[in-house]
């Protein structure tokens, strides 16, 4: 068993699992654990069914739809990574996907504003959370937590993507995470980006909750990054 798997599993034994079982309605039987927040809503879903979705905008790459997975590529003359997005109403989210790296060399997601402020990772061996700021030739990134994991395996996985106020909870397949508190992190954030760079990457089912902060979840934060043998100043956390 992996580390990442054995913390997941040893937070359970003491009584500090997920919050899954305590959420609301919108939360179905099946769906992907959450560590964080509690699903309050949901926002909205996409099921991708052969076509490009209208209720997307569709900034730069070649998006296109193969039955139920949307596929992304960058395209030479945009001089830019692919995304697409959707608005939200409010700042902190829960965000859902399948996806599949298809050899590109990464793809993931952004829940930004005006300005960029926050950025999921994928790659063929790791994935990490960032904070970020400015805009194009101002963009900056810093990334303030990442975890290995063989991605590049012609599989599915699922992520989910965990953003309340200035903390941001990412975990894979309910088995693998990375996580931290982002000092300053923006609030002003009100569409969720899908993105890439390559080609090409796939994506399913995205879905977006309003999230709601468990009362636990301090102290699961603690034995979370005891277990995962991390630094809790490394993480934002004083």
């Amino acid at each position: 068993m992996s580390r990442a798997a054995a913390f997941l599993v040893a937070l359970s034994l003491v009584g500090l699992g997920p919050v899954h079982a305590q959420e609301k309605k919108s939360a179905k039987k099946g769906d992907p654990k959450t560590w964080m927040c509690k699903r309050l809503e949901l926002i909205w879903e996409t099921k991708f069914d052969g076509s490009y979705p209208k209720e997307w905008h569709k900034g730069k790459g070649n998006w296109q739809v193969e039955g139920d997975t949307l596929k992304g590529a960058e395209l030479p003359e945009d001089k830019h990574n692919t995304y697409m997005s959707r608005e939200i109403p409010t700042p902190n989210v829960i965000v859902e996907f399948s996806f599949k790296l298809q050899g590109c060399p990464w793809m993931g997601a952004s829940v930004d504003g005006k300005e960029h402020v926050s950025n999921l990772s994928l790659q063929p061996d790791l994935f990490k959370i960032a904070k970020v700021t400015g805009i194009g030739p101002t963009t900056k990134h810093t990334e303030v937590d990442n975890t290995r994991l063989k991605l590049n395996d012609d599989a599915w996985h699922t992520v989910v993507w965990e953003i309340y106020n200035d903390e941001m909870v990412a975990s894979i397949d309910d088995q693998s995470m990375a996580l931290a508190k982002a000092e300053g992190l923006s609030m002003d954030r009100n569409h969720v980006e899908l993105n890439n760079g390559g080609q090409w990457a796939q994506f399913k089912d995205v879905k977006v909750w309003k999230a709601e902060l468990d009362d636990k979840w301090p102290g699961k934060r603690v034995q979370l990054i005891g277990l995962m043998k991390k630094k809790a100043e490394k993480l934002g956390y004083k």
